[in-house]
Protein backbone atom coordinates (compact mmCIF):
# COMPACT_ATOMS: atom_id res chain seq x y z
CA UNK A 1 0.00 0.00 0.00
CA UNK A 2 2.90 2.35 0.70
CA UNK A 3 4.30 1.77 -2.77
CA UNK A 4 0.89 2.52 -4.25
CA UNK A 5 0.65 5.74 -2.26
CA UNK A 6 4.12 6.69 -3.46
CA UNK A 7 3.04 6.24 -7.07
CA UNK A 8 -0.10 8.30 -6.52
CA UNK A 9 1.82 11.15 -4.85
CA UNK A 10 4.03 11.48 -7.92
CA UNK A 11 0.94 11.41 -10.13
CA UNK A 12 -0.63 14.17 -8.03
CA UNK A 13 2.39 16.40 -8.64
CA UNK A 14 1.93 16.00 -12.41
CA UNK A 15 -1.84 16.21 -12.55
CA UNK A 16 -1.54 19.66 -14.17
CA UNK A 17 0.09 18.22 -17.31
CA UNK A 18 -2.64 15.60 -17.54
CA UNK A 19 -5.38 18.21 -17.27
CA UNK A 20 -3.62 20.40 -19.84
CA UNK A 21 -3.59 17.67 -22.52
CA UNK A 22 -7.18 16.68 -21.83
CA UNK A 23 -8.18 20.34 -21.98
CA UNK A 24 -6.39 20.81 -25.31
CA UNK A 25 -8.16 17.80 -26.82
CA UNK A 26 -11.55 19.00 -25.58
CA UNK A 27 -10.80 22.53 -26.81
CA UNK A 28 -9.86 21.29 -30.30
CA UNK A 29 -13.10 19.31 -30.48
CA UNK A 30 -15.25 22.26 -29.36
CA UNK A 31 -13.56 24.75 -31.70
CA UNK A 32 -13.84 22.36 -34.65
CA UNK A 33 -17.49 21.71 -33.84
CA UNK A 34 -18.23 25.44 -33.64
CA UNK A 35 -16.62 25.98 -37.04
CA UNK A 36 -18.61 23.13 -38.58
CA UNK A 37 -21.88 24.43 -37.12
CA UNK A 38 -21.20 27.93 -38.44
CA UNK A 39 -20.44 26.53 -41.88
CA UNK A 40 -23.54 24.34 -41.82
CA UNK A 41 -25.82 27.18 -40.68
CA UNK A 42 -24.86 29.21 -43.73
CA UNK A 43 -25.82 26.38 -46.04
CA UNK A 44 -24.39 25.88 -49.51
CA UNK A 45 -23.86 28.98 -51.63
CA UNK A 46 -22.37 29.06 -55.12
CA UNK A 47 -19.27 31.18 -55.61
CA UNK A 48 -20.10 34.70 -56.82
CA UNK A 49 -17.42 36.36 -58.95
CA UNK A 50 -17.23 40.07 -59.92
CA UNK A 51 -18.11 40.02 -63.64
CA UNK A 52 -18.61 42.84 -66.14
CA UNK A 53 -20.81 42.59 -69.25
CA UNK A 54 -20.26 45.01 -72.16
CA UNK A 55 -23.22 44.77 -74.54
CA UNK A 56 -22.28 46.42 -77.84
CA UNK A 57 -25.17 44.90 -79.76
CA UNK A 58 -28.10 45.62 -77.44
CA UNK A 59 -29.96 42.47 -78.50
CA UNK A 60 -31.72 39.69 -76.63
CA UNK A 61 -28.53 37.67 -76.10
CA UNK A 62 -26.69 40.57 -74.46
CA UNK A 63 -29.65 41.39 -72.20
CA UNK A 64 -29.99 37.72 -71.21
CA UNK A 65 -26.29 37.47 -70.33
CA UNK A 66 -26.51 40.69 -68.29
CA UNK A 67 -29.54 39.37 -66.41
CA UNK A 68 -27.87 36.00 -65.83
CA UNK A 69 -24.65 37.56 -64.49
CA UNK A 70 -26.63 39.92 -62.25
CA UNK A 71 -28.54 36.96 -60.89
CA UNK A 72 -25.71 34.44 -60.50
CA UNK A 73 -22.59 36.61 -60.05
CA UNK A 74 -21.66 40.15 -58.96
CA UNK A 75 -22.41 42.43 -61.89
CA UNK A 76 -19.84 45.25 -62.17
CA UNK A 77 -20.25 48.26 -64.47
CA UNK A 78 -17.07 49.38 -66.26
CA UNK A 79 -16.22 51.62 -69.20
CA UNK A 80 -16.10 50.13 -72.68
CA UNK A 81 -12.47 51.11 -73.19
CA UNK A 82 -9.49 48.81 -73.66
CA UNK A 83 -7.37 50.56 -71.03
CA UNK A 84 -10.23 50.57 -68.51
CA UNK A 85 -10.82 46.86 -69.04
CA UNK A 86 -7.14 46.05 -68.53
CA UNK A 87 -6.97 48.17 -65.38
CA UNK A 88 -10.04 46.56 -63.85
CA UNK A 89 -8.64 43.08 -64.48
CA UNK A 90 -5.16 44.02 -63.25
CA UNK A 91 -6.46 45.36 -59.93
CA UNK A 92 -8.83 42.38 -59.65
CA UNK A 93 -11.91 44.62 -59.51
CA UNK A 94 -13.40 42.13 -61.95
CA UNK A 95 -12.40 38.55 -62.65
CA UNK A 96 -14.13 38.30 -66.02
CA UNK A 97 -15.28 40.69 -68.76
CA UNK A 98 -17.91 39.42 -71.23
CA UNK A 99 -18.14 41.42 -74.45
CA UNK A 100 -21.17 40.97 -76.71
CA UNK A 101 -20.04 42.41 -80.08
CA UNK A 102 -22.17 43.49 -83.03
CA UNK A 103 -23.64 40.49 -84.84
CA UNK A 104 -23.36 38.23 -81.80
CA UNK A 105 -26.87 36.78 -82.14
CA UNK A 106 -26.36 35.87 -85.81
CA UNK A 107 -23.02 34.24 -85.02
CA UNK A 108 -24.64 32.39 -82.13
CA UNK A 109 -27.39 30.99 -84.38
CA UNK A 110 -24.80 29.83 -86.91
CA UNK A 111 -22.79 28.06 -84.20
CA UNK A 112 -19.81 30.39 -84.40
CA UNK A 113 -18.05 32.11 -81.47
CA UNK A 114 -20.44 34.86 -80.46
CA UNK A 115 -18.80 36.32 -77.35
CA UNK A 116 -15.43 37.73 -76.41
CA UNK A 117 -14.46 36.75 -72.88
CA UNK A 118 -11.45 38.34 -71.18
CA UNK A 119 -10.29 36.81 -67.88
CA UNK A 120 -7.30 36.58 -65.57
CA UNK A 121 -5.41 33.66 -67.18
CA UNK A 122 -4.62 30.54 -65.18
CA UNK A 123 -6.94 31.34 -62.27
CA UNK A 124 -9.57 29.05 -60.79
CA UNK A 125 -12.18 31.70 -61.57
CA UNK A 126 -11.36 31.35 -65.29
CA UNK A 127 -12.43 27.69 -65.41
CA UNK A 128 -15.39 28.33 -63.14
CA UNK A 129 -16.77 31.20 -65.25
CA UNK A 130 -16.18 29.34 -68.51
CA UNK A 131 -18.25 26.44 -67.20
CA UNK A 132 -21.08 28.70 -65.96
CA UNK A 133 -21.30 30.80 -69.13
CA UNK A 134 -21.12 27.77 -71.44
CA UNK A 135 -23.86 26.08 -69.43
CA UNK A 136 -26.15 29.11 -69.84
CA UNK A 137 -25.41 29.43 -73.56
CA UNK A 138 -26.08 25.71 -74.07
CA UNK A 139 -29.51 26.13 -72.48
CA UNK A 140 -30.29 28.91 -74.98
CA UNK A 141 -29.07 26.68 -77.85
CA UNK A 142 -31.37 23.87 -76.72
CA UNK A 143 -34.40 26.14 -76.71
CA UNK A 144 -33.46 27.58 -80.10
CA UNK A 145 -33.10 24.06 -81.49
CA UNK A 146 -36.56 23.31 -80.10
CA UNK A 147 -38.11 25.98 -82.32
CA UNK A 148 -38.21 28.93 -79.93
CA UNK A 149 -37.21 32.40 -81.06
CA UNK A 150 -34.10 34.05 -79.62
CA UNK A 151 -36.22 36.20 -77.32
CA UNK A 152 -38.21 33.23 -75.98
CA UNK A 153 -35.08 31.06 -75.64
CA UNK A 154 -33.34 33.75 -73.57
CA UNK A 155 -36.38 34.23 -71.33
CA UNK A 156 -36.77 30.51 -70.70
CA UNK A 157 -33.04 30.04 -70.03
CA UNK A 158 -33.17 32.88 -67.46
CA UNK A 159 -36.24 31.36 -65.81
CA UNK A 160 -34.51 27.97 -65.65
CA UNK A 161 -31.44 29.55 -64.01
CA UNK A 162 -33.67 31.05 -61.31
CA UNK A 163 -35.14 27.70 -60.30
CA UNK A 164 -33.64 26.12 -57.18
CA UNK A 165 -33.65 22.33 -56.77
CA UNK A 166 -34.91 20.74 -53.58
CA UNK A 167 -32.31 18.49 -51.93
CA UNK A 168 -33.23 15.92 -49.29
CA UNK A 169 -30.64 13.74 -47.55
CA UNK A 170 -31.68 10.09 -47.43
CA UNK A 171 -31.48 8.62 -43.96
CA UNK A 172 -30.08 5.29 -45.15
CA UNK A 173 -27.68 4.89 -42.22
CA UNK A 174 -29.90 6.07 -39.39
CA UNK A 175 -27.95 9.29 -38.76
CA UNK A 176 -29.80 11.61 -41.22
CA UNK A 177 -26.68 11.92 -43.38
CA UNK A 178 -24.62 13.68 -40.70
CA UNK A 179 -22.14 12.62 -38.04
CA UNK A 180 -23.28 13.36 -34.48
CA UNK A 181 -21.43 16.19 -32.73
CA UNK A 182 -19.95 13.94 -30.04
CA UNK A 183 -18.20 11.89 -32.72
CA UNK A 184 -15.76 14.78 -33.23
CA UNK A 185 -15.01 14.75 -29.48
CA UNK A 186 -13.99 11.10 -29.68
CA UNK A 187 -11.96 11.82 -32.82
CA UNK A 188 -9.71 14.13 -30.77
CA UNK A 189 -9.69 11.94 -27.66
CA UNK A 190 -6.49 9.95 -28.47
CA UNK A 191 -4.38 13.12 -28.33
CA UNK A 192 -5.59 13.93 -24.83
CA UNK A 193 -5.26 10.36 -23.55
CA UNK A 194 -1.84 9.68 -25.04
CA UNK A 195 -0.29 13.07 -24.38
CA UNK A 196 -1.67 13.32 -20.85
CA UNK A 197 -1.07 9.75 -19.68
CA UNK A 198 2.42 9.52 -21.17
CA UNK A 199 3.56 12.76 -19.52
CA UNK A 200 1.89 11.89 -16.22
CA UNK A 201 2.49 8.15 -15.81
CA UNK A 202 5.92 8.06 -17.43
CA UNK A 203 7.12 10.54 -14.83
CA UNK A 204 6.21 7.99 -12.14
CA UNK A 205 8.34 5.33 -13.84
CA UNK A 206 11.12 7.87 -14.29
CA UNK A 207 11.15 8.69 -10.57
CA UNK A 208 11.27 5.05 -9.49
CA UNK A 209 14.14 4.42 -11.94
CA UNK A 210 16.44 6.68 -9.96
CA UNK A 211 19.30 4.67 -8.48
CA UNK A 212 18.74 5.60 -4.84
CA UNK A 213 15.00 4.90 -4.98
CA UNK A 214 15.46 1.72 -6.99
CA UNK A 215 17.98 0.38 -4.43
CA UNK A 216 15.73 1.21 -1.50
CA UNK A 217 12.81 -0.56 -3.15
CA UNK A 218 14.93 -3.66 -3.82
CA UNK A 219 16.10 -3.70 -0.22
CA UNK A 220 12.60 -3.30 1.19
CA UNK A 221 10.63 -6.29 2.55
CA UNK A 222 7.90 -5.65 0.00
CA UNK A 223 7.90 -8.49 -2.58
CA UNK A 224 8.52 -7.63 -6.21
CA UNK A 225 5.09 -8.86 -7.29
CA UNK A 226 3.47 -6.49 -4.78
CA UNK A 227 5.49 -3.60 -6.19
CA UNK A 228 4.41 -4.48 -9.73
CA UNK A 229 0.82 -4.83 -8.54
CA UNK A 230 1.02 -1.36 -7.00
CA UNK A 231 2.30 0.09 -10.28
CA UNK A 232 -0.48 -1.62 -12.23
CA UNK A 233 -3.02 -0.35 -9.70
CA UNK A 234 -1.72 3.19 -10.06
CA UNK A 235 -1.92 3.03 -13.85
CA UNK A 236 -5.44 1.60 -13.79
CA UNK A 237 -6.61 4.16 -11.22
CA UNK A 238 -5.32 7.13 -13.19
CA UNK A 239 -6.45 5.75 -16.55
CA UNK A 240 -9.93 4.94 -15.27
CA UNK A 241 -10.27 8.35 -13.64
CA UNK A 242 -9.23 10.14 -16.84
CA UNK A 243 -11.58 8.01 -18.93
CA UNK A 244 -14.48 8.67 -16.54
CA UNK A 245 -13.83 12.42 -16.64
CA UNK A 246 -13.80 12.38 -20.46
CA UNK A 247 -17.08 10.44 -20.54
CA UNK A 248 -18.64 12.89 -18.11
CA UNK A 249 -17.45 15.89 -20.13
CA UNK A 250 -18.89 14.59 -23.40
CA UNK A 251 -22.15 13.60 -21.71
CA UNK A 252 -22.57 17.11 -20.28
CA UNK A 253 -21.43 18.92 -23.42
CA UNK A 254 -23.55 16.92 -25.86
CA UNK A 255 -26.66 16.28 -23.74
CA UNK A 256 -25.96 12.62 -23.12
CA UNK A 257 -23.41 12.14 -25.89
CA UNK A 258 -22.68 8.55 -26.79
CA UNK A 259 -25.10 7.31 -24.14
CA UNK A 260 -27.90 8.31 -26.50
CA UNK A 261 -26.31 6.45 -29.42
CA UNK A 262 -27.23 2.89 -30.45
CA UNK A 263 -23.47 2.29 -30.84
CA UNK A 264 -22.64 3.39 -27.29
CA UNK A 265 -21.05 0.02 -26.43
CA UNK A 266 -18.59 0.28 -29.33
CA UNK A 267 -17.73 3.88 -28.50
CA UNK A 268 -16.95 2.80 -24.94
CA UNK A 269 -14.89 -0.20 -26.05
CA UNK A 270 -12.94 1.87 -28.56
CA UNK A 271 -12.11 4.55 -25.99
CA UNK A 272 -11.15 1.95 -23.35
CA UNK A 273 -8.79 0.20 -25.77
CA UNK A 274 -7.30 3.57 -26.70
CA UNK A 275 -6.74 4.25 -23.00
CA UNK A 276 -4.99 0.87 -22.63
CA UNK A 277 -2.78 1.74 -25.61
CA UNK A 278 -1.91 5.08 -24.03
CA UNK A 279 -0.97 3.41 -20.73
CA UNK A 280 1.24 0.83 -22.44
CA UNK A 281 3.00 3.60 -24.37
CA UNK A 282 3.40 5.56 -21.12
CA UNK A 283 5.06 2.55 -19.47
CA UNK A 284 7.38 2.06 -22.45
CA UNK A 285 8.27 5.77 -22.67
CA UNK A 286 9.04 5.88 -18.95
CA UNK A 287 11.42 2.93 -19.24
CA UNK A 288 13.14 4.32 -22.35
CA UNK A 289 13.60 7.91 -21.14
CA UNK A 290 16.77 8.91 -19.28
CA UNK A 291 15.48 12.12 -17.74
CA UNK A 292 12.53 14.55 -17.87
CA UNK A 293 13.83 16.43 -20.91
CA UNK A 294 14.12 13.23 -22.93
CA UNK A 295 10.66 12.17 -21.79
CA UNK A 296 9.14 15.38 -23.11
CA UNK A 297 10.64 14.80 -26.56
CA UNK A 298 9.58 11.14 -26.62
CA UNK A 299 6.04 12.08 -25.59
CA UNK A 300 5.68 14.69 -28.34
CA UNK A 301 7.05 12.39 -31.03
CA UNK A 302 4.80 9.49 -30.03
CA UNK A 303 1.65 11.53 -29.47
CA UNK A 304 1.85 13.84 -32.48
CA UNK A 305 3.24 11.14 -34.77
CA UNK A 306 0.47 8.67 -33.98
CA UNK A 307 -2.22 11.34 -34.19
CA UNK A 308 -1.11 12.74 -37.54
CA UNK A 309 -0.37 9.38 -39.18
CA UNK A 310 -3.37 7.65 -37.62
CA UNK A 311 -6.08 9.97 -38.89
CA UNK A 312 -6.80 11.85 -35.66
CA UNK A 313 -5.82 15.31 -36.91
CA UNK A 314 -5.92 14.54 -40.63
CA UNK A 315 -8.88 12.48 -41.97
CA UNK A 316 -7.94 8.99 -43.10
CA UNK A 317 -9.42 9.69 -46.53
CA UNK A 318 -6.83 12.45 -47.09
CA UNK A 319 -3.80 10.23 -46.40
CA UNK A 320 -1.89 9.14 -49.50
CA UNK A 321 -1.24 5.55 -50.40
CA UNK A 322 2.27 5.35 -48.94
CA UNK A 323 1.20 6.86 -45.63
CA UNK A 324 -1.77 4.50 -45.37
CA UNK A 325 0.52 1.48 -45.80
CA UNK A 326 2.36 2.60 -42.68
CA UNK A 327 -0.70 3.82 -40.80
CA UNK A 328 -2.48 0.45 -40.86
CA UNK A 329 0.07 -0.78 -38.31
CA UNK A 330 -0.75 2.06 -35.89
CA UNK A 331 -3.47 1.83 -33.21
CA UNK A 332 -4.69 5.37 -33.90
CA UNK A 333 -5.50 4.41 -37.50
CA UNK A 334 -7.86 1.69 -36.36
CA UNK A 335 -9.26 3.89 -33.60
CA UNK A 336 -10.08 6.59 -36.19
CA UNK A 337 -11.47 4.04 -38.62
CA UNK A 338 -13.82 2.63 -35.97
CA UNK A 339 -14.81 6.13 -34.86
CA UNK A 340 -15.59 7.06 -38.46
CA UNK A 341 -17.76 3.96 -38.92
CA UNK A 342 -19.66 4.70 -35.70
CA UNK A 343 -20.19 8.28 -36.82
CA UNK A 344 -21.36 7.40 -40.34
CA UNK A 345 -23.58 4.44 -39.49
CA UNK A 346 -26.14 4.30 -36.70
CA UNK A 347 -26.89 0.70 -37.70
CA UNK A 348 -23.96 -1.65 -38.22
CA UNK A 349 -24.24 -4.63 -40.52
CA UNK A 350 -22.13 -7.78 -40.22
CA UNK A 351 -19.34 -6.44 -42.45
CA UNK A 352 -19.01 -3.21 -40.46
CA UNK A 353 -19.08 -5.11 -37.17
CA UNK A 354 -16.28 -7.33 -38.46
CA UNK A 355 -14.19 -4.23 -39.22
CA UNK A 356 -14.92 -2.77 -35.77
CA UNK A 357 -13.87 -5.92 -33.93
CA UNK A 358 -10.82 -6.27 -36.15
CA UNK A 359 -9.77 -2.71 -35.26
CA UNK A 360 -10.26 -3.34 -31.54
CA UNK A 361 -8.25 -6.56 -31.73
CA UNK A 362 -5.36 -4.84 -33.56
CA UNK A 363 -5.25 -2.08 -30.93
CA UNK A 364 -5.12 -4.68 -28.17
CA UNK A 365 -2.30 -6.50 -29.97
CA UNK A 366 -0.38 -3.22 -30.24
CA UNK A 367 -0.79 -2.62 -26.50
CA UNK A 368 0.39 -6.14 -25.77
CA UNK A 369 3.41 -5.67 -28.04
CA UNK A 370 4.34 -2.43 -26.26
CA UNK A 371 4.02 -4.18 -22.91
CA UNK A 372 6.21 -7.03 -24.12
CA UNK A 373 8.91 -4.63 -25.32
CA UNK A 374 8.74 -2.83 -21.98
CA UNK A 375 9.20 -6.11 -20.09
CA UNK A 376 12.26 -6.84 -22.22
CA UNK A 377 13.69 -3.43 -21.32
CA UNK A 378 12.96 -4.03 -17.63
CA UNK A 379 14.71 -7.42 -17.76
CA UNK A 380 17.71 -5.85 -19.42
CA UNK A 381 17.87 -3.22 -16.67
CA UNK A 382 17.69 -5.89 -13.97
CA UNK A 383 20.64 -7.74 -15.53
CA UNK A 384 22.66 -4.54 -15.50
Amino acid sequence: MKVYRGYMRIVARNIGLLCMYIGIAVGIALISQAGMEEQASGGFAALRQPVAVIDREGGFLGKALTGYVEQEQKLVRIKDEEQAIQDELFYRNVSCVIIVPEGAEEAFREGRAALEIIQVPGSAAEYYMDARINSFLNQIRVYCAGGFSMEEACERALALAQSEPSVTLLDVNGNKGERPAYNLFFQCLPYGLMGGLIMCLSTVILEFKKKEIERRVHCSPVPLWVQNLAAIGCFLTVGSAVWAVCMAVQAIQYAGGIFTSPNAVYYILNSLVCMATAMSLAYLAGMMAKHAGTLNGISNVITLGLCFLGGVFVPIEMLNGGTKKVSVFLPTYWYSKINGILGDFAQLNSELLRTVWQGLFIQILFSAACFGVTMAVVRARVRE
